[in-house]
């Protein structure tokens, strides 16, 4: 089994859409995929086709307080081999409120289970619990960054939290695997700026870059990975050569 974790302390960079790109393509691979959404938006969720029509008797909340398993609270997505734990608003009582083993809860549960190869965790932009049980339970830290300056300071803030408690004592060795640049125009002399100082900073680390679109918002609204909306689009293209950057040779 592998863990990839999507993050970084900020929000509209597409995590949640880079989480469901790499699980609908997982599940494409014929893996058996539980995705994990973190985030009280719950954006990861709804972009696997998981709504307010589904059925769902527990939430992320719910696993990670401990009141219930994984098996038993994940609930099938829209696409082939993809589960889903829900992110609703009740991870604001769990992040509030964290109960003692909540950093280490999804590290230490997630390689027991037999029922799925892989696990997607979308985390929320913030650098508090919920994002390090996240860090801690991953083996492959993905971060979409967008082609902005800010974009420095977030990753670097990301850094400090791997190398701090989560890389020195719950998951040592810890480190960003990934760097994904996001909402990118090609034309902006920032943007390839941006890129060539992130291939500077972290030296194959950093995949090509995903196209600045309107369809990854109407993706959304359609409750849908952006490759399944608009197959054909230049940002779909983009993101389907992510996932074979990340994913390799997976099978």
């Amino acid at each position: 089994m592998t863990t990839y974790t999507v993050a970084l302390p900020k929000g509209g960079v597409g995590k949640s859409t880079t989480a469901a790109e790499l699980a609908r393509e997982l599940g494409r691979r014929g893996r058996r995929v539980l995705a994990i959404d973190l985030d009280q938006q719950g954006n990861f969720t709804t972009r696997l086709g998981v709504g307010r029509e589904t059925e769902v008797e527990y939430v992320a909340a719910d696993v990670l307080r401990g009141d219930a398993a994984p098996e038993d609270a994940a609930v099938p997505s829209a696409y082939a081999g993809v589960d889903v734990l829900a992110g609703t608003h009740d991870l604001i009582d769990v992040e509030q409120a964290p109960p003692a083993d909540l950093v280490t809860s999804l590290r230490d549960y997630l390689p027991g289970m037999g029922k799925w190869d892989d696990v997607v965790v979308d985390t929320p932009p913030s650098v508090g619990g919920l994002t390090e049980a996240g860090l801690a339970a991953a083996d492959v830290v993905v971060v979409p960054v967008e082609s902005a300056v800010e974009a420095y300071d977030q990753i670097h803030r990301l850094e400090r939290v791997i190398e701090g408690r989560i890389g020195r004592r719950v998951r040592p060795g810890l480190q960003i695997d990934w760097l994904v640049p996001t909402m990118h125009d090609s034309r902006r002399l920032l943007d390839r700026e941006v890129v060539e100082q992130l291939e500077k900073r972290y030296p194959g680390k950093v995949t090509s870059p995903v196209s600045e679109a309107v369809a990854v918002k109407d993706a959304y609204t359609a409750k849908m990975p952006v490759t399944e909306y608009a197959p054909t689009s230049k940002v779909a293209a983009d993101y389907a050569a992510v996932t074979r950057t990340i994913l390799g040779g997976a099978s």
